[in-house]
């Protein structure tokens, strides 16, 4: 009779001795039913009654394997499992497990094939392993198929990559083929003869591999709560961003602007580093600030209806609040950063709005485009004194985020910054990105920024702000798809 190592037959086990501690297999059938290797059921026998395996008697090959695999199970498994594994303090779901594996293993010694083809409904479990909370159960259940032909369908099924990934990895480095043939081949030698030290080997080699199968589950498990992790302190580092912690304080001036970029016959340009990733390369180009400002500064007189001293008799009359007293107050200037895309169109008269509306107002345009060292910022007016022509804008937007940056860091005595723009945010290459419109809208929140769609609107804004009004700051939608932003 052929032997394999150590001494396993290679005849069907129907054909074996009868069992330690068991009488005979005895075979009840289920009719059609189960149709999975899932649903055979192996009752083991005790002192006093036969063992039995249910399967189907229906003719065919998947129902034929199934019989044979129940079979197997019935010759191979541990008679007293529950007891094995509260005495070795495994879970009863990793020894099923374990048998699972011995009884593949002998099955494709004996018969030559693969249990699993055509006998697994792998949708169930895919659909737990694809669970956020799956159990690990779900994971020995999944590993119990390794070097089989349904572990492979089932990767394919799971969503998740990193699942896919972590269960081939730990299959081929704890759950290889050798390693699981060596232990089942021990079970299979030592298991159905008598003597004390035939059980000691085969619950040292069931032990083995039911070890090898908790560190799968660990390892998996471990991995899956690591990446878990990091997306937690992702999603945090992200709030932070987006709420402003004490690492993300408003930059000054020095630590935005990077080196200088000379080119020949052209202006030199300042890169501009923001404190995010994602934004288009920043370039800003100062230029030459050759007018005067159109703006009135300095000091200027308010009315008022109380005070010390009256100004303005004959307010008394033609005035319904009767403002005859007066303050003094110094223009706030003000800070203005203009979105310059195509859907913007902000040309020479929108400057000069924006210009006669304050005294003192900085002004910053940008815009991004395909030339990859060209300026995509620019510094239009400063201390009271602005340039004659605007430059050709590209049309996109690429870099709002360090052009606020920026304009916040120029930002003297609490002056009013105003974002003229329609949040339209992109980053590089000009691609729509949510999370950077987030970004932008609560950096404009959390440092009192205005945000209004057009050059008409923030000179009346400026022109309240520089009368002492304060304006209500309008809030924007964030983390909507689309852009519905005014509300």
């Amino acid at each position: 009779m052929p032997k394999a190592k150590y001494g396993v037959s290679k005849f069907a086990p129907e054909s074996l001795d009868v069992r330690k501690k068991a009488k005979h297999n005895r075979f009840e059938s289920t009719g059609t039913m189960p149709t999975t290797l899932d649903g055979i059921s192996v009752v083991m026998s005790d002192s006093e009654k036969s063992h039995l395996y249910s399967a189907p008697e229906s003719e065919g090959a998947e129902f034929r394997r199934l019989r044979r695999f129940g079979l197997l199970l019935s010759r191979y498994g541990l008679v007293d499992k529950n007891k094995f594994a509260k005495k070795k303090d495994i879970p009863l779901e990793i020894v099923t497990c374990a048998e699972r594996l011995v009884a593949t293993s002998a099955y494709e010694d004996i018969y030559g094939g693969d249990p699993t083809i055509g006998t697994v409904n792998l949708v169930p479990l895919a659909s737990m392993l694809n669970s956020k909370d799956c159990p690990p159960s779900a994971l020995a259940h999944a590993l119990s198929y390794a070097n089989t032909a349904a572990f492979p369908q089932l990767l394919e099924l799971i969503a998740n990559h990193d699942m896919r990934m972590d269960l081939l990895n730990v299959a081929q480095n704890y759950l290889s083929r050798s390693s699981v043939n060596y232990h089942a081949q021990r079970i299979r030698a030592y298991i159905n003869k008598q003597g004390t030290g035939n059980t000691r080997y085969t619950n040292g080699s069931y032990q083995s591999l039911c070890d090898m199968l908790m560190r799968s589950v660990d390892s998996t498990e471990a991995r899956k709560k690591h990446r878990e992790q990091q997306e937690l302190e992702r999603q945090a580092e992200r709030q932070r961003k987006l709420r402003g912690s004490d690492k993300y304080k408003r930059q000054s001036t020095d630590k935005l602007e990077g080196k200088r970029i000379a080119r020949k016959g052209q202006p030199v340009l300042r890169e501009i580093i923001p404190s995010i990733d994602g934004w288009a390369f920043a370039l800003l180009d100062k230029m030459p600030l050759t007018l005067p400002h159109t703006g009135r500064k300095g000091r200027k007189l308010i009315p008022m209806p109380y005070g010390k001293s009256i100004k303005f008799i004959a307010r008394e009359d033609t005035d319904p609040e009767q403002r005859v007293f007066t303050r003094k107050t110094r223009s706030k200037g003000g800070i203005v950063v203009v979105d310059c895309s195509g859907s913007m169109s902000f040309d020479e008269s929108d400057l000069d709005r924006i210009m006669a509306a304050t005294a003192g107002a900085t002004v910053i345009c940008y815009s991004s485009g395909y030339e990859p060292q060209g300026a995509n910022m620019w510094l239009v007016a400063q201390n009271g004194r602005r340039t004659s022509r605007l430059p050709n804008f590209p049309g996109n937007n690429g870099v709002d985020g360090p052009a606020l940056e920026y304009a916040m860091s120029l930002r003297k005595h609490n002056e009013p910054v105003v974002w003229i723009s329609d949040t339209r945010v992109t980053g590089a290459d000009d691609t729509c990105s949510q999370y950077l419109r987030d970004w932008c809208l609560s950096f404009c929140e959390r440092h009192g920024a205005y945000i209004t769609p057009n050059s008409y609107e923030a000179a009346s804004l400026l022109t309240k702000i520089q009368q002492g009004k304060k304006p209500r700051i309008r809030k924007f939608q964030r983390a909507k798809e689309g852009y519905k932003n005014y509300v």
